[in-house]
């Protein structure tokens, strides 16, 4: 996995934006089968987003390095902007904190409407 995330951090599509940094992590599709994700960071689209042609090349040149890796598994690629990477970074480390007090007031809740 860290050889394929290295050849996408790597990897040019003409007039395309600049891919920043990249990972790939083991996942399960919808139909509970294994494959893998990629999580690519780019640089942020204009206000019209990502165009298809970029999106579908990234997918498709993707899956081919993954191919020409001996990697069986489809993979699938989430794309972030710095911004939201960084955004979906600051979730994860409140979430790190053991932040449950919105959990653990709606459990004491139902413990007293059940008793």
């Amino acid at each position: 996995m860290n050889e394929l995330a290295s050849a996408i951090r790597s990897m040019h599509i003409p007039n395309a934006p600049h891919i920043q940094d990249a990972s790939v992590e083991p996942y399960l599709d919808a139909d509970g089968e294994a494959a893998l994700k990629a999580v690519i960071i780019v640089d942020t689209p204009d206000e019209n987003g990502w165009p298809a042609e970029f999106t579908h090349a990234l997918r498709r040149e993707v899956n081919k390095l993954a191919a020409q890796r001996q990697i069986d598994e489809h993979v699938y690629v989430t794309l972030f902007t710095p911004e939201e990477f960084q955004a979906r970074e600051d979730v994860d480390e409140a979430l790190e904190d053991n932040n449950t007090g919105v959990i653990d007031q709606a459990l004491s809740r139902d413990q007293r409407d059940g008793q």
